[in-house]
């Protein structure tokens, strides 16, 4: 769901908005548990160094930065560091939303507080407002604005451009701000946009009720329809406008300086507008995304974390091994290296990457060890005594890769002969049981030499 549109890139301005994520407006983002992904501008290796760990739910998108929320409220930002607005990261927990200008950010605490750093030019960090009770924070080139809890909007920073003028009232549900332009939601799902009044992102203003979401750009602006479709309005010198995905089922839209996203139900990402810098064609296929923003040449997203489970463990919680050696917690029934073997995976199941691997460990060293799939998993995922150990996988059964194991940390199995693992097996959407076979002459038990590991299931997406 790619469309690509490339004219010549205009005279670079300071000018750049990136859009923000709204408290409340997706449930589901805001409980996200994933990992983080870039791509299209490399500006301070943004796409390489992109943070790993434990899982994120929200990322927002500058100029040449990103910057996300762990689970706990941890705020991580990598790329440029203009302005400090990376290393000056708070190292605090509990914040709930982050929202990424220009050269600055803005981050909501558990109670509602606001945390500004970075540029500070135009009074974006030192006028933050110093009460608490906020709901939402949004971010723009040098300004920000946070909607309190009676639904009101509040704006500090750049005065210029009306930006100051912010709709009137209460009873707004979320915020989106652009380079020179802001737009506000309300209740009934009207959208109130302030700022330039002589650029089309403000005076093309769709009229009527019923959207979900706004997102605004450098001169563009977008909404999301009640049926998942996407209204946009605005400068057009990109194909912002005009290229839009036709159809509907998308949650959410993002805008940036010259390209926009949008997150399909399906958990994919369409991108279209400009591709200078590969920020359309270079969106990451396959689906599970959760969350996305646009920067200026580069978008982020957040993919849900999708590795899979252990089962079958020969630690007597379950079927007993043959000799009634039993290993440690979650580890295969114990070999002559005086534990178990367990098998466990990095990396999250989509056929549509290479980063899926399966790491074995506890295994007796420099001995073969043969990786099975099967499509199914034996005696109810408990296993029955084979060997020296419990074979757990079985049904339509394959010998995938055979490697040699090497102490400590043993062995991996990575893709095999340019093919996934899903690809070499049983493909997207279907159940996969792996386990490994080991050799283990010294002290068998049973006298066969051999032994198995613990066993992973997974079930494979696009």
């Amino acid at each position: 769901m790619k469309q690509i549109h490339t004219r010549p890139h205009p005279s670079l301005f300071a000018a750049f908005l990136w859009t923000t994520l709204a408290v409340g407006l997706s449930n589901a983002t805001l409980a996200a548990q994933g990992s983080l992904y870039s791509w299209g501008g490399n500006t301070s290796s943004l796409n390489q160094d992109v943070p790993y760990g434990p899982a994120f739910k929200q990322v927002s998108a500058g100029a040449l930065f990103s910057i996300g929320i762990r689970n706990n409220g941890e705020l991580i930002a990598w790329g440029s560091d203009n302005s400090d607005v990376v290393s000056d990261t708070p190292t605090a927990i509990g914040f709930t939303q982050v929202a990424a200008g220009a050269y600055h950010c803005a981050a909501l605490r558990s109670n509602g507080s606001i945390r500004s750093w970075g540029s500070d030019q135009f009074g974006q960090v030192s006028n933050t407002p110093i009460d608490s009770g906020h709901l939402q924070v949004a971010a723009g080139s040098n300004g920000s604005a946070a909607l309190r809890a009676d639904g009101s909007i509040l704006w500090w920073g750049d005065m210029t451009n009306g930006l100051d003028v912010v709709p009137a009232g209460t009873g707004f549900v979320q915020l989106a701000v652009g380079a020179s332009h802001g737009l506000a939601l309300d209740a009934n799902g009207s959208i109130h946009p302030w700022g330039n009044p002589n650029q089309s992102a403000v005076s093309g203003t769709p009229s009527g009720s019923g959207f979900l979401q706004v997102a605004a750009g450098v001169g563009q602006s977008m909404a999301l329809r009640s049926d998942g479709s996407i209204e946009s309005w605005g400068q057009d010198n990109f194909g912002q406008v005009s290229d839009k995905p036709l159809g509907s089922g998308f949650v959410r839209v993002a805008a940036g300086f010259g390209h926009c996203a949008a997150l399909h139900a399906d958990g994919s990402i369409a991108s279209w507008g400009s591709d200078q810098a590969f920020e359309v064609s270079s969106a990451p296929a396959g689906t599970g995304f959760v969350d996305l923003a646009a920067g200026w040449n580069h978008s982020s997203a957040i993919r849900s974390q999708h590795p899979g489970a252990a089962y079958c463990f020969g630690d007597g919680t379950g079927t007993a091994c043959p000799c009634g050696t039993a290993g440690a917690s979650g580890e295969g029934c114990a070999n002559s290296s005086g534990g178990g073997a367990r098998l466990t995976a990095l990396g999250n199941a989509y056929m549509s990457l290479s980063e899926f691997q399966l790491l074995v460990t506890g295994a007796p060293a420099m001995r073969a060890c043969v990786l099975l799939l099967g499509s199914n998993q034996v005696n109810g995922g408990l296993g029955n005594p084979v060997g020296d150990g419990l074979l757990c996988v079985g049904g339509s059964t394959t010998r995938s890769q055979v490697v040699l194991t090497s102490g400590a940390v043993n062995a991996f199995f990575t893709n095999f002969n340019g093919n996934t693992f899903a690809q070499a097996s049983q493909g997207a959407g279907v159940a996969t049981n792996y386990q490994a076979w080991y050799r283990d002459p010294a002290n068998s038990c049973t006298g066969t030499g051999m032994n198995f590991s613990s066993a992973w299931a997974v079930t494979w997406s696009l």
